[in-house]
């Protein structure tokens, strides 16, 4: 009897390869994905999106970004209008406040900023790659690279020893 491939957890709610895209669970869950987004752009809380559509909080939260990546664009482009003028409402209310010194308006001007750059995708991670020449690989051998570890660890030594001056007389 052959034996059921066993899903991992990391794959618990992933599209599975034997599934179609226009399955019934696919096709239900990206009307609760467009359901959950909805009732976020209304301004309903997580917590109770989770309770209309049957799903646990995280699962709500779930539901709403992955919409907001999928290509619900009308909708995400909405929810994002939305909520950019919602933050730049409460920017502008505490803004004046902060400017007089007051620390709690400080931080929720803080907060509203860093929650303007996540929706603006402006701290997003910058990909970096090291090159060799011409762009092409690194090329280090065993010695080298033994040879530049051990340089580091005499910089890094010399760094942690007192220098004469602080050394303690007898």
């Amino acid at each position: 009897m052959p034996r059921k491939p066993r899903i991992s957890p990391n794959r618990i709610g992933k599209r599975r390869s034997h599934e179609s895209l226009t399955s019934p669970r696919r096709i239900q869950a990206t009307f609760k994905q467009r359901q959950a987004l909805e009732l976020r752009i209304a301004g309903r809380h997580y917590d109770e999106i989770a309770r209309v559509l049957g799903l646990t909080s995280p699962g709500a939260i779930y539901a709403v970004k992955t919409a907001l990546r999928k290509t619900l664009q009308p909708a995400a482009d909405e929810y994002r209008a939305l909520t950019l003028e919602r933050l730049t409402k409460v920017l502008s209310v505490h803004w004046p406040t902060m400017l007089q010194g007051d620390s709690i308006a400080t931080r929720w001007v803080l907060e509203t900023i860093t929650d303007i750059r996540e929706l603006l995708g402006l701290d997003a991670p910058i990909r970096q790659v090291i090159t060799g020449p011409q762009g092409g690989p690194l090329e280090l051998t065993v010695h080298e690279m033994r040879t530049q570890l051990l340089e580091q660890i005499k910089v890094i030594e010399g760094r942690m020893l007192p220098s004469p001056s602080e050394e303690p007389r007898p």
